[in-house]
């Protein structure tokens, strides 16, 4: 058996989450599977809780076989033959992470990655989606009431505040069951995206009692009064260049080659939007710069970019904001953006951690799943090549890099490296 330790995050005092919460560790011991944990001052959970479920605290997790985190593990922190699991970064071959993948090569270390831990369908089986959609609406609803007080105009939207000034979900629900978004100036939101993180995020409408509308009424124009939200999917802002239906298949294969953006149908018509879906190169942008420019009077007036792709499907996303600045504002005639809330063309939210402003919430459910997992992993007989291990199907196939080779799914990021 694997010798065992959940390590601290590093990225930024933000990063409270934690894989394993003290309860699932406690769990695991009674059934025979030691793990240690390594000190933290900013864990969600502090050390004492650790103590309590009988785990050890040690300073630093060198000596461990099995590392498990969050986010990626500090490159100088690999160390010969470990195994670690983490979300790397690493999968679309990402510039910035690509040393930390060259480093578990050359250590002969062994990587799992959380984002490619999926079942038979290919959907990911643990992930912290909605934490993000629910993180990423409230944030992007904070912005719009601070930048409606800028113009005097008045709305229950303003007493929203920051997610992680809520001390969980529970509060949150509590406290916008008490709002009114249909007083004052309209409050109309567009979701695009259908999956864990558009869920999340419709959830936080629903709280605020917002009236959900069919986007095909929207796009043919019939605009309700007041407050309300819509959601639109992959079909109802693209469409294939020679006429014919939209075929999601399709469009998955072949991308920009068949397809076309046909967001601009739907500017104009809602003031909020929240951007949820996967997105590469390979499929349309949605809002180019010159989209922007065309539809200058049309833009909403906040985008909350929870899938934050720099230059990417909004190109207006310039930057990652941050928990501790989590808006710039993006000037398409500039094509410059500057930090905070104004009038001077939509104002942008893309924080890239934004489960962290909830993480007691995020861990809890993270770790109910991860605990699970954590008896194949910490079994995993390192003497055997990859072709032999005996592994959890879903495992298996979330593994990238093995004793210091590029697993067969995953040869393809040796270009990036």
């Amino acid at each position: 058996m694997l010798k065992t330790i959940v390590r601290k995050e590093h990225k930024n005092q933000w990063e409270r989450r934690t894989p394993l919460t003290p309860e699932a560790i406690f769990q695991l011991k009674s059934k025979g599977f030691e793990i240690d944990v390594e000190s933290s001052d900013i864990r969600i959970f502090d050390d004492s809780a650790y103590q309590t479920a009988g785990a050890s605290l040690v300073n630093a997790p060198d000596d461990y076989e099995l590392v498990v985190g969050i986010k990626e593990p500090p490159v100088n922190s690999i160390r010969p033959n470990q195994v670690h699991v983490a979300f790397s970064h690493t999968i679309k071959g990402q510039d910035y992470n690509m040393p930390l993948l060259q480093k578990f090569l050359d250590e002969g270390a062994s990587l799992f990655d959380y984002e490619t831990i999926v079942n038979e369908r290919g959907a990911r089986t643990i992930a912290f989606g909605r934490f993000a959609g629910i993180a990423g609406a409230i944030d992007t609803f904070s912005i719009a009431g601070e930048k409606l007080a800028l113009i005097n105009k008045s709305s229950d939207i303003q007493k929203i505040t920051q997610t992680h000034n809520y001390e969980g979900i529970e509060e949150i629900k509590s406290s916008f069951g008490q709002l009114d978004l249909q007083k004052g100036e309209p409050i109309r939101v567009l979701i695009v995206g259908t999956g864990n993180v558009g869920k999340g995020a419709e959830e936080v409408c629903r709280w605020l009692k917002l009236p959900k509308v069919d986007i095909q009424s929207i796009m043919l124009g019939h605009i309700p009064e007041g407050s309300w939200y819509t959601v639109a999917s992959s079909r109802h802002i693209n469409a294939r260049k020679d006429g014919k239906d939209f075929e999601f298949d399709d469009f998955v294969a072949n991308g920009t080659e068949e397809y076309v953006s046909t967001f601009d149908q739907l500017l104009g018509k809602f003031n909020l939007l929240i951007q949820t879906p996967y997105w590469t190169e390979k499929y349309p942008k949605h809002l180019e710069r010159q989209r922007m420019l065309d539809n200058r009077t049309k833009l909403p007036w906040v985008i909350g970019d929870i899938s934050c792709d720099i230059n990417g499907s909004l190109e207006c996303t310039k930057i990652a904001s941050t928990i501790d600045e989590p808006a710039f504002t993006y000037n398409p005639e500039k094509d410059d953006y500057k930090n905070g809330v104004s009038w001077d063309g939509p104002t942008v939210m893309s924080i890239d951690n934004l489960p962290c402003e909830l993480s007691l919430d995020a861990s809890n459910h993270f770790s109910a799943i991860l605990k699970n997992y954590m008896p194949h992993l910490m079994q995993l007989d390192l003497n055997l090549e990859f072709d032999d291990l005996e592994l959890h199907p879903e495992l298996y196939r979330s593994l990238i890099v093995y004793k210091g080779k590029l697993t067969p799914n995953y040869k393809y990021l040796k270009k990036y490296l």
